[in-house]
């Protein structure tokens, strides 16, 4: 599902313009990013927690060249499910 179609069914779904739900969406990226910069988690009851992890630069092989590179340490935004959330689908 892609975001156009996510649109569609949420808007029938609240009988919401798709306009107003993008929006929605939008600003709840942004929201995310804004919290997560600030080196805060945002956790959401019965879903999920959002937050910033640093990754380690890291050193890699290139199995075609054999020749090993390094990564560059990067931030990246992580997403755990909470239980409930995760094993919701049997």
């Amino acid at each position: 599902m892609n975001k156009q179609e996510m649109l569609e069914v949420l808007a029938k779904k609240t009988n919401i313009t798709k306009n107003k739900c993008e929006k929605v969406i939008d600003e709840f990226k942004k929201l995310i990013l804004e919290v997560c910069e600030k080196g805060d988690e945002l956790a959401l009851k019965n879903f999920g927690k959002f937050r910033l992890e640093e990754k380690k630069a890291r050193k890699f092989l290139n199995p075609q060249t054999k020749r090993y590179y390094f990564s560059k340490p990067k931030k990246v935004i992580n997403f755990k499910a909470y239980k409930n959330f995760k094993y919701a689908i049997k």
